[in-house]
């Protein structure tokens, strides 16, 4: 098997799960719009956003510093790489449960105006399993088991659907069915990847060193973990400011907007899962080879603006399936797309700054997308609302990019083709501009048509190298 076929096929198992959980999302996202009200819908985004910032700061970075670090050691001393990396943030849980306990009822009156003890257990619960899972899901999407981390993906969507409507028989219309759902299906997942990778996970007793030092981890690691929490302000400001100068009502609309745009995370999710492995493969072999980044940059590009154009030319279409409460997200909706395109192309363009190790670049990217959106939420929300928010962000996204992909080509050279990036970045944001204050009509529908004319003709040699030339070679084996 050659090495093109080979990637596509590894991309191809990745793809399956998130291709089934891009399906599952599509019943998901309408049964629970359909369950609960925006009100409800808005505190459990609350929840999310709050479990995540906790995951950032147990992990510490050190995440990062396993995948960094993990094709440097030898086969059989990954798993000492993994405990190392593994010991901090488990230490850093334990404290952080210890501070939930004793200001919880403060904390959670606050936020969610109640002190339900439930609330406690599944937070300090969620903390544990978080952590657990982003590692046993490293340890997979390492070794490169495509189809392993499809099933895992298939299992967590399955089980919250079906957790989501047992737990609604008990609690009805309460943000707290949505919370036990997301909690335990996170533990079954969890549990069942560590099992399956059990021999990864069995610490050796004795004492053996590593070509990484436990300084070089930190080193690299903690840098990243301010990244987060900056790029987790960078993108939960626009659900604080809402939920400050608006509603939880306001703040659910937002949110089942966002929620179909997450969608498009299973994309962005397989092509993640799959790339970072195989980028840092491909460097360590050849730290030449450029021709390499620059092909897939070119076809993730490509292939990132049609979802973009299509997700907003068939918006109301896509929100009328959450449901009549729900209506009104379908004009949030056009500028959050800039999140997933955005993120989706810098994964290929900010190799540089991770090749080089120069991890300490992530915060000012992040600082500088975040300090904008501040700005642009402070500005827009109480004059738009949630569609202001969403105006903000998307532009902060391409801020993002822009910085990831400026500071990498700097460190590491390669030919992104940014002119014709931008020429349909600035296209793309007039569509979604009208697509905000407007219905469909006769101009809808031209800048539509005039944004896929343009995205085919700036990168007609994606559809010449692989779309037509796989025809031809199709036709002559026929004849």
């Amino acid at each position: 098997m050659n090495k093109k076929n080979e990637l596509l096929k590894k991309f191809m198992e990745y793809a399956l799960g998130s291709g089934i959980v891009l399906v599952l999302g599509f019943v998901s996202s309408p049964l629970t719009t359909r369950l609960f009200t925006p009100e409800e819908f808005g505190k459990f985004s609350l929840f999310l956003l709050i479990a995540n910032v906790i995951n950032a700061i147990v992990l510490m970075g050190l995440d990062q510093s396993f995948v960094r670090y993990f094709h440097e050691e030898e086969k059989s001393n990954r798993g000492i790489l993994l405990y190392k990396n593994l010991k901090i943030p488990i230490l850093f849980c334990l404290v952080i449960c210890i501070v939930l306990v004793s200001g919880y009822k403060q904390i959670a009156y606050k936020i969610f105006g109640t002190e339900n003890l439930d609330l406690l257990a599944l937070l300090i619960l969620n903390n544990v399993f978080m952590l657990l899972n982003r590692f046993g899901l490293l340890v997979i999407r390492m070794q490169q088991k495509g189809k392993l981390y499809s099933y895992i993906q298939i299992i967590q969507k399955v089980s919250n659907i079906i957790l989501i409507i047992a737990f609604f028989m008990c609690f009805k219309n309460n943000f707290i069915a949505l919370v036990y759902a997301f909690v335990i299906s996170n533990v079954i997942v969890t549990i069942y990847a560590i099992y399956k990778e059990k021999d990864f996970w069995m610490f050796p007793s004795k004492r053996i060193e590593l070509k990484t030092k436990d300084s070089e981890l930190i080193k690299f690691g903690y840098p990243l973990m301010f990244t987060f929490l900056i790029t987790w302000l960078f993108q939960s400001i626009d659900r604080i400011f809402i939920q400050y100068f608006n509603s939880y009502n306001e703040l659910g609309l937002y949110s089942a907007a966002f929620s179909i745009i997450a969608l498009l995370n299973a994309v962005q999710g397989a092509f993640t899962m799959f790339w970072v492995p195989v980028a840092y493969e491909m460097y360590n072999k050849n730290v030449k080879n450029i021709e390499f980044f620059e092909r897939i940059n070119k076809i993730v590009t490509y292939l990132m603006f049609l979802i973009s154009i299509l997700m907003i030319m068939f918006k109301d279409v896509i929100i009328f399936l959450l449901g009549e409460k729900f209506r009104e997200a379908s004009v949030i909706m056009p500028f959050l797309v800039f999140m997933p395109l955005m993120y989706t192309i810098s994964e290929t363009t900010v190799l540089g700054i991770n090749f080089k190790k120069k991890s300490k670049y992530h915060i000012v990217i992040a600082c500088s997308a975040a300090v904008f959106n501040i700005v642009g939420n402070l500005i827009l929300v109480p004059i738009l609302g949630a569609k202001g928010a969403a105006i903000s962000t998307g532009i902060s996204y391409i801020i993002f990019f822009t910085m990831r992909t400026l500071i990498s080509k700097h460190l590491y050279p390669v030919n992104y083709s940014l002119v014709r990036f931008y020429i349909m970045t600035t296209s793309l944001i007039l569509f979604a501009l009208y697509a905000t204050f407007k219905q469909m009509d006769f101009w809808y529908i031209l800048l539509f048509v005039g944004n896929l004319i343009l995205l085919n003709i700036l990168y007609k040699e994606v559809l010449v190298e692989y779309a037509f030339k796989k025809f031809l070679n199709n036709d002559s084996k026929d004849k």
